[in-house]
């Protein structure tokens, strides 16, 4: 468990200064890729609900404190996106690139169009073809893209995490 803890916040500490830093200069359309909801996805359909549930309220908290609108906002958006994607994870070939390109997609388009949905409805102009065509769709192409090494890489750790619960157990 504690090695768990320790992979994952390496990865989360690493996500985060990539995603703060280096993905400012490879913008595609005015578009950077969302890696904190690739991550929270790769995680959810990789290790089921719960740790997806985790790592999303972890991830958003952390965009929550780095962003400095409202704290818990996205924290709890993640969460619920590790949730909800996690729960379908028992009844796919998880180890699928297609199924996580598909659900990266989706939940992509979904989880940024109810960000710009939440963030806009005060304001009474929501305009959503100009957030689909401008932001979202081009944001989900970008984190499907992104996705494919993300998940490479989490599924390398996820074997190595469960090699090792394998090795630890006693029975």
């Amino acid at each position: 468990m504690r090695v768990t803890v320790l992979i994952y916040s390496a990865c989360i500490t690493l996500l985060i200064l990539i995603q703060s830093t280096v993905l400012d200069y490879i913008k595609v359309f005015n578009v950077k890729p969302n890696l904190l909801i690739v991550a929270v996805i790769t995680v959810a359909l990789l290790r089921g609900n719960v740790e997806g549930a985790v790592v999303g309220f972890v991830l958003g908290l952390l965009q929550d404190a780095s962003s400095g609108k409202i704290l818990g906002f996205y924290s709890l958006l993640g969460m619920y996106l590790g949730l909800i994607v996690g729960s379908v994870n028992k009844r796919l070939y998880r180890e699928n690139f297609f199924v996580m390109i598909f659900f990266t997609f989706i939940s992509s388009i979904l989880y940024e169009e109810t960000v710009y949905i939440l963030l806009t409805i005060s304001k009474g102009n929501i305009d959503f073809v100009y957030s689909l065509k401008n932001i979202v769709f081009p944001e989900a192409v970008y984190n499907s893209v992104a996705s494919i090494l993300i998940y490479i890489i989490v599924i390398k750790i996820n074997k190595k995490i469960e090699g090792a619960a394998k090795s630890s157990r006693k029975y």
